[in-house]
């Protein structure tokens, strides 16, 4: 039954695994698409205000070609200075250009003044400046070569619309990958829904099980019992071996039966105050193979049901034991209690074979052993009472070979 389970005890973790290389890989494509996106948007409109300044600066330079000045105030007014050098002194210069122009600018001609908020350009004129005038400007009378033009351009749009695609590049990976990572908690919701739903199906399942093993099994079974009775009285003593291997039959579907109306009736019970330490002295003796105590027993106490716990230890330390297999040689079988903080832990320790890599956590699933006797149910069992009781069971691998089966129960306080 190991063999057949175990691929379906793997899907759950590849379907996991899948989902997230999946998101990551979306997730990481959107967040580059987007950086790309307003990265481009940024270049975009800053080439587009770089365009504008030039188509502006060459209008203003015809004007002043044709006219022989410059009226700023009739100009638009993101213009904030216009003005024509020759030599690197101001032939014109209107609004805030400056009287002298240094003799170095930025190989494309556009520079940025941060504060101010200005976009600026200067762009060299590659004839005379007297042979581009028309009329007027005395100031123009020469044979100066090397002039320059220069404009400044209010650029306060422009500094706002990139830094808000600066910001958009930056936060836009965050928002894809929270937006990502809402789905895939959705989705590992979804399958925690499934998982649920499938569960609630399997005790529904059981619950029909049940009904069936108690009306088609336990009438046969107790005529057969009685059956064997009246047999054994008219067998003579020390003949009847079958006998008992019949009865020990009888008696494992019977507990098969007890264990499956126990998983579908009420895991909680009746929960009491029980004190673990002096449960568990009164109880490990009772084990018809020796089991041991690993160190102290701290006094601590829990809300159980009792018999319930009698049947989650009952269960445990049975597997323990049946981990040896055949293995000839003693047994190792201890208990432990300690406190982590606020909880109890009770462990169940063994050397045996522990539980193979295939089952991980299937092995709580119903049905599911690596036993070739075992029915796969008491596990699930201790498993539900447990949690019913606000704690947590695990079966971990030791050091040294061997499983620790780890019970987490709240602490219910100092002893009275």
């Amino acid at each position: 039954m190991a063999d057949v389970r175990a691929p379906q005890a793997k899907a759950p973790a590849k379907e996991k695994r899948f989902l997230l290389i999946a998101f990551l890989v979306l997730s990481g494509g959107l967040a580059l698409l987007a950086v790309f996106f307003f990265t481009g948007e940024s270049r975009r409109v800053r080439i587009l205000a770089e365009y504008e300044a030039d188509r502006m600066a060459s209008s203003l330079l015809e004007a002043y070609r044709d006219v022989g000045e410059i009226d700023l105030p009739s100009l638009s007014p993101r213009v904030l200075g216009f003005a024509v050098y020759r030599s690197g002194s101001a032939i014109l210069a209107v609004g805030r250009a400056p009287a002298v122009l240094e003799t170095e600018w930025p190989s494309n001609g556009v520079s940025y003044d941060a504060r101010e908020k200005a976009l600026l350009l200067i762009r060299p004129l590659g004839m005379g400046i007297q042979g581009m005038m028309r009329r007027g400007g005395s100031g123009m009378r020469g044979t100066g070569r090397g002039g320059a033009l220069y404009l400044a351009m209010d650029a306060r749009d422009l500094y706002r619309t990139i830094a808000f695609y600066r910001a958009a590049a930056v936060f836009a990976p965050l928002f894809v990958a929270g937006v990502a990572a809402l789905f895939f908690r959705l989705a590992a919701s979804n399958r925690r829904y499934r998982r649920a739903a499938e569960e609630r199906e399997t005790l529904a399942r059981l619950g029909e099980i049940a009904h069936t093993l108690a009306h088609e099994i336990r009438n046969p079974l107790s005529a057969m019992r009685i059956q064997t009775g009246l047999i054994r009285k008219g067998m003579p003593a020390g003949a009847s071996h079958e006998l008992d291997i019949i009865e020990e039959e009888i008696g494992r579907l019977t507990l098969l039966t007890r264990r499956i109306g126990d998983f579908l009736r009420n895991p909680r019970g009746n929960p009491e105050r029980i004190e673990l330490d002096a449960f568990l002295r009164d109880m490990l003796p009772r084990f018809p193979w020796p089991v041991g105590i690993d160190g102290d027993l701290p006094s601590t106490a829990a809300l159980f049901d009792r018999e319930l716990l009698r049947s989650v230890i009952e269960n445990l330390v049975r597997n323990a034991h049946e981990s040896y297999g055949e293995e000839p040689g003693p047994r190792e079988v201890t208990a432990a209690l300690t406190r982590e903080g606020e909880r109890v832990v009770l462990a169940i320790r063994d050397r045996g074979r522990g539980i193979p890599a295939t089952l991980g956590e299937a092995i709580f699933d119903p049905f599911v052993t690596d036993k070739v006797g075992g029915s796969g149910i008491g596990l699930s069992i201790s498993r539900r009472f447990v949690e019913a009781a606000g704690g947590s069971l695990a079966l971990l691998p030791r050091e040294g070979g061997g499983t620790e089966a780890r019970v987490l129960l709240p602490d219910a306080g100092d002893r009275a």
